[in-house]
């Protein structure tokens, strides 16, 4: 498989970092790396070895088989466009695209192409073991995800929904099988275009969920809890542990150490040479989206937003 990575800043660098160590593995025959910035390449190609290429254009024509894109959101449409147009499975960075439209039409032009995106949690070992035992709950009732940090190192193209609630909006539907029905968001920017702090509270058929983010907590907290009539998971994101507390006490299951994101692109790539390989759908994709948009549409107007209204 040949495989170019675009975009190697920021989140770019550790698909290609990836990207290098599934080359060790067989799994990948040559890596791409395509930015813009000269000394990104250089690196890129003293480190890993990688292929440099300057910019989107000059990638356009590259005979790839898959490609990776981590560029700023607002660009992810077009550099992906670019791929897919041409039939390259392509997996792209989280959030998909800046806005639910442009998710749509994005979708609508990869055709029968392969296309996915970066939510890497689903391959967490704690998450893994929660949705295997989700059993022990009994009958799911409610999740609480909650999110903080300083504000990150990124382009300011997306705000604290896309960013990080998303993540727990996603994990709960994947854990679960349990899609929102409708959402109220309360929530602000202290500065910039877009929200920097959200409470979403979310319906769901027979259950809720409430997620809380923000960039502006001085510390780094990453916590999803999954309650039920018969116990209660909890997957803590900065420490890679995982706990059930039921009826006999507090269970802390022995997690196996794997990188989310090398099994997740590991799985892309199995998935782009038509071996198996597990991926995001087409359907969960358009799901977060829409409950993003959702979310930040009642965050403006202060009223709970149904997810058919999107």
């Amino acid at each position: 498989m040949k495989v170019a990575v675009v975009g190697i800043g920021g989140w770019g660098r550790h698909h290609l970092r990836v990207a290098a160590q599934l080359k060790g593995e067989g799994l990948v025959e040559v890596v791409y790396a395509v930015d813009v910035d000269e000394s990104r390449l250089r690196w890129a190609e003293r480190v890993y070895g990688a292929v440099p290429v300057k910019g989107v254009d000059a990638a356009a024509g590259l005979d790839v088989d898959a490609a990776i894109i981590a560029t700023p959101t607002t660009l992810h449409a077009a550099h992906a466009a670019a791929f897919l147009t041409r039939g390259v499975a392509t997996l792209v960075e989280k959030p998909f695209a800046a806005s639910l439209q442009e998710a749509y039409q994005l979708l609508d032009l990869a055709g029968r192409t392969l296309v996915s995106t970066g939510y890497l949690l689903r391959f967490h070992q704690g998450v893994r073991y929660v949705k295997n035992n989700l059993g022990k709950l009994g009958r799911f009732l409610t999740a609480y995800g909650k999110r903080t940090s300083r504000w990150p190192l990124r382009p300011g193209d997306v705000g604290v929904i896309k960013d990080l609630a998303i993540h727990d909006i996603d994990l709960v539907t994947y854990i679960t099988g349990r899609r929102a029905v409708s959402v109220y968001a309360s929530g602000g920017s202290t500065r910039g275009g877009y929200e920097d702090h959200v409470q979403i509270f979310a319906h769901y058929d027979g259950a809720s969920a409430i997620y809380e983010a923000n960039w502006l907590t001085p510390y780094r907290f990453r916590k999803l809890e999954l309650t039920g009539e018969q116990g209660i998971f909890v997957v803590d994101f900065a420490s890679d542990e995982a706990y059930f507390y039921g009826e006999e006490g507090v269970y802390r299951p022995r997690l196996e150490v794997a990188e989310p994101l090398l099994l997740q692109d590991r799985e892309f790539i199995k998935a782009a040479s038509g071996a198996g390989g597990e991926v995001v759908s087409r359907d969960d994709i358009v799901y977060t989206m829409k409950f993003c948009e959702a979310a930040a549409l009642s965050v403006k107007t202060g009223r709970v937003v149904n997810l058919d209204e999107l």
